[in-house]
């Protein structure tokens, strides 16, 4: 009679062991065990191999101990028993890309509906048109996720070269291949090659919308400002309604010296875009050197307060002291030139 109980007694706990190890390994999970968690999913899973939960639980412990490919195993089986579980496809999914196997994790994040994955999956598996899409929705889920900005910016910019590589490759000799290729050759600052390629498709094309602008840009980044003032010249006649032209236009003259002329341009941009701190800046600037000080402080406020910290706040701030100092404004002067030392990047405030 007692050797039966002790039996009974002995069977019960054996029964008992499974809901044990599954409730430490939660346990043990939930605290951020995640090694130790897996140990008890695994003793667990030994008892009742065909548990789809069970075999789930183990392939998140083992994810969220970043082994994904100890994950995997358990997360295909948990999907094989009950592919209905909540959770599973986006696990797996996961599991799989983490170890390189994007193809096969693809249709788990489709079956998941999760644009995240299926984004990266995409951008790894080469069809960009879908990555850029899909980061896109994810992005504008969650707009400041770091990691989503990484990938659809590198997603946006392999699109973007492969439109221009199929743009070269299949329309050789044509104003927009050789403005393609001009751009190329101004990021690597290369700048006489990038200004043969933009007059070239001008000379195709004289109305190419920007190519003007571009061409310009080139020659302000070499200093080079008079042809730089022309190219902008001819892109604001072509472009009235641009305040980037004007604006650009306007840097330019003022550059030269030429701050009367530079004026007109730069009042136009403003007026056709306000409240850009860049034109209010150089604003400022024209009219300081024609000696309006209430045109040239009137610019230089208005920029400060729109954008109260950065270099253009600091350089704004540096010419109001200055403008104060030929006014015989003594305090106001010294005012601007603490604010001007507190805007510089690495200064400390007093």
């Amino acid at each position: 009679m007692i050797h039966c109980l002790v039996l009974m007694l002995a069977l019960q706990a054996a029964g008992n062991t499974l809901p044990a190890h599954e409730a430490e390994g939660r346990a043990l999970l939930a605290a951020g065990k995640s090694e130790q968690a897996a140990e008890e999913f695994r003793k667990a899973v030994v008892k009742d191999p065909e548990n789809a939960r069970l075999e789930y639980e183990l392939g998140v412990a083992l994810e969220q101990g970043r082994d994904y490919g100890a994950a995997i195993e358990p997360l295909k089986k948990a999907l094989a028993l009950d592919a209905g579980l909540p959770g599973i496809d986006d696990k797996l999914g996961y599991a799989l890309l983490a170890q390189g196997y994007a193809a096969e994790a693809l249709p788990h994040f489709r079956s998941a509906n999760d644009v995240t994955g299926q984004g990266i999956a995409e951008l790894q598996t080469g069809d960009l048109v879908s990555a850029v899409h899909h980061l896109q929705m994810a992005l504008n889920q969650s707009p400041s996720d770091a990691d989503l900005q990484y990938y659809l910016a590198r997603a946006t910019g392999l699109f973007s070269k492969q439109l221009y590589d199929q743009l070269i490759a299949e329309h050789p000799d044509t104003p927009r291949s050789r403005q393609a290729l001009a751009e190329n050759y101004a990021a690597l600052h290369q700048t006489q090659q990038a200004a043969d390629l933009y007059q070239a498709a001008l000379r195709d094309r004289p109305d190419l919308p920007g190519v003007n602008l571009a061409l310009g840009q080139v020659y302000a980044t070499a200093n080079q400002w008079k042809q730089a003032e022309d190219a902008f010249r001819a892109d604001v006649k072509l472009r009235p309604g641009s305040a980037e032209s004007a604006y650009r236009l306007g840097s330019a003259l003022l550059q030269e010296g030429n701050a009367h002329e530079a004026r007109e341009y730069l009042a136009r941009a403003d007026k056709l875009e306000p409240n850009m701190p860049e034109t209010l800046y150089a604003l400022g600037k024209a009219a300081s050197q024609e000696g309006d000080f209430a045109g040239a402080e009137k610019a230089w406020r208005h920029q400060v307060e729109l954008e109260p910290s950065g270099e253009l706040a600091s350089q704004a701030h540096f010419g109001l002291s200055a403008l104060y100092r030929k006014q015989g404004k003594t305090q106001d002067a010294v005012r601007e030139m603490k604010a001007f030392q507190a805007t510089r990047p690495g200064e400390k405030q007093p």
